[in-house]
């Protein structure tokens, strides 16, 4: 294992340590704060539970116009399994948020510390709290209405992406849906109607329902409608007059939050009640961004869709070019026992170095 490799698993484990669920990120913001109020270069500013660094401006007639470029990562997680280990092995670091994200945050405060070695004018880092809870209380809201960002030119997403390139993301709606029947005693459900069963064919119909390849350019992402929960309000000798699903609807880049919801009631088709509860837009894919070609080509990187929601979209929506690339592997985001793998820690890290000393070679025409 190289220094770098094991500063960076290092790092992410103690990350891991600190507990940061969705609502309690106050103690790993405040240890963010501390790393870049101690990098020193630039302005930090702390916005609730989110923390942003500015490096300071170039100098008035330097004659250089380097881009700006955002790296951003969240800093909660969702509630850790029980049985989560903290530890690092020969090839990997396991932690909760491993994977989604402390690596990522790892790698970005690795740059902060090192960030006189890039080259680079103004990178800007965007800590962030609330991702993992509602669209509408997502951290990073408040930092992006705040007036203390430059301008962008780009922005990484530092999600993982399984050390390929990942342009887009999908929107997703979750929507409460409710079946109506008539409630009874059970020992004479004759005289009800069960909502358990009234439910079935809308069930059935969404067990059948196949994944929708949807193309964008040379990427395919694949839409989809799941029933993730079910509950009935009622006592176990009592007939259900009612069962409530949450379906989730994932709809691909160039498709609106109003395309699903028409979408959904066309295919629940009067069989039930349906409430929005929580809807964000697919994220634009920027696939021939001038800043990314030649380095994704240099550092011969894979793209491909994002099969998942993530800030892309509310940076894009602000007409901010951003896309994922992080450290870290997407099947293990959320699971029990979660993982990061080493070699992408570090190869996300090298790349994102390159990314900052070559686009700085570009604005001055000397790369």
């Amino acid at each position: 294992m190289t220094d770098m490799a094991n500063d960076l698993a290092h790092l992410t484990l103690d990350l891991c340590r600190i507990p940061s669920e969705t609502g309690n990120e106050k103690r790993i913001a405040d240890e963010v704060e501390a790393r870049c109020r101690a990098a020193g270069g630039g302005e930090v500013h702390r916005i609730g539970n989110s923390v942003i660094h500015v490096p300071a401006p170039p100098e008035a007639g330097c004659g250089v116009e380097l881009p700006t470029v955002a790296l951003v990562g969240h800093l909660d997680t969702v509630r850790c399994a029980e049985d989560q280990r903290y530890e690092i092995t020969e090839d990997r670091v396991y932690g909760c948020g491993a994977s989604d994200m402390k690596a990522g945050v790892a790698v970005m405060l690795a740059l902060l510390e090192r960030r006189r070695e890039l080259h680079t004018a103004r990178p800007v880092w965007i800590f962030y709290d609330r991702e993992e809870g509602p669209y509408v209380e997502n951290g990073l809201e408040p930092v992006l209405e705040s007036g203390m960002l430059p301008k962008l030119d780009l922005a990484f997403v530092l999600e993982p992406t399984d050390e390929a390139l990942q342009l887009g993301c999908m929107g997703v709606l979750n929507a409460r849906v409710t079946v109506r029947g008539r409630r009874a005693h059970s020992a004479r459900p004759w005289q009800g109607e069960n909502a358990l069963y009234r439910a079935i064919p809308l069930l059935e119909r969404l067990n059948a329902r196949e994944r929708r390849a949807v193309q964008r350019g040379e990427l395919v992402f694949y839409e989809v409608t799941t029933a993730t929960q079910v509950a009935t309000v009622n006592s176990p000798n009592v007939v259900p007059d009612a069962v409530e699903f949450n379906l989730n609807c994932r709809f691909a880049p160039g498709r609106s939050i109003e395309d699903a919801v028409t979408e959904l009631h066309a295919l629940v088709a009067g069989d039930a009640e349906i409430e929005v509860r929580d809807a964000a837009p697919a994220g634009e894919v920027y696939s021939g961004h001038p800043l990314l070609t030649p380095w994704r080509e240099r550092e011969r990187l894979d793209v491909e869709p994002k099969q998942a929601w993530t800030d892309v979209a509310r940076l894009t929506q602000r007409g901010i070019p951003a896309v994922n690339y992080g450290p870290g592997e997407t099947a293990q985001a959320h699971q029990a026992d979660e993982w990061c793998s080493i070699a992408s820690l570090e190869r996300n890290y090298r790349a994102l170095r390159n990314f900052f000393t070559s686009a700085t070679e570009r604005a001055l025409g000397t790369g």
